[in-house]
């Protein structure tokens, strides 16, 4: 009768050792230095921007600006002290929509007391923007006032190109940003 206890002692022992090991390497210890650790289970959703470039953008010879105009009445136009009068003031804005293309890396954790791998995935967006332009005043071919001078634009061609060049001008710096296809 010992003899048969003996081995199966020894087998228990064994089977103890064994199960005591695999379950030791699902549940490791790892030192952290300077951690925060909370097991509330919710999970927290990080975006992290991977690539960005400009889909399309509008070919600055069909720009079409919105001009409107304003009767002002302006004293000492063009340096003149005897010259005071209503003037028609013109202003041009110019509104450019393009596309935004993104590759972004979606990181979800859970905070749990079992360490769970983030789910990670990389998804690409299309955003729309839009740039505004307005025509600059000072770049106006009429003014007003001696020390302090205003600037306008008396006719509405003028105003529509320097809407046309501010916003050609954003065109061609943004050319270096655009998705290569």
């Amino acid at each position: 009768m010992k003899r048969t206890l003996l081995p199966l002692a020894a087998l228990s022992v064994i089977l103890l050792a064994v199960f005591d090991k695999s379950s030791a390497e699902e549940n490791k210890n790892i030192t952290i230095i300077q951690g925060h650790s909370t097991a509330d289970g919710k999970s927290q959703v990080a975006e992290r921007l991977l690539e960005e470039c400009i889909g399309s953008l509008p070919n600055a010879a069909s720009l079409q600006p919105i001009v409107s105009s304003e009767s002002q009445y302006l004293k000492e136009i063009n340096g003149d002290p005897a010259k005071n009068d209503f003037v028609k003031t013109y202003r041009a804005t110019l509104e450019i929509n393009y596309t935004i293309k993104q590759k972004v890396l979606i990181v979800v954790t859970t905070s749990s007391v079992q360490g769970q791998e983030p789910v990670m995935k990389v998804m690409e967006k299309a955003l729309q923007k839009s740039q505004r332009f307005e025509s600059n005043a000072a770049d106006g071919d009429l003014y007003a006032g001696r020390s302090r001078r205003q600037y306008y634009f008396s006719t509405s061609a003028g105003a529509e190109q320097d809407v046309k060049k501010r916003a050609a001008a954003w065109i061609q710096q943004q050319s270096a940003v655009m998705c290569k296809k």
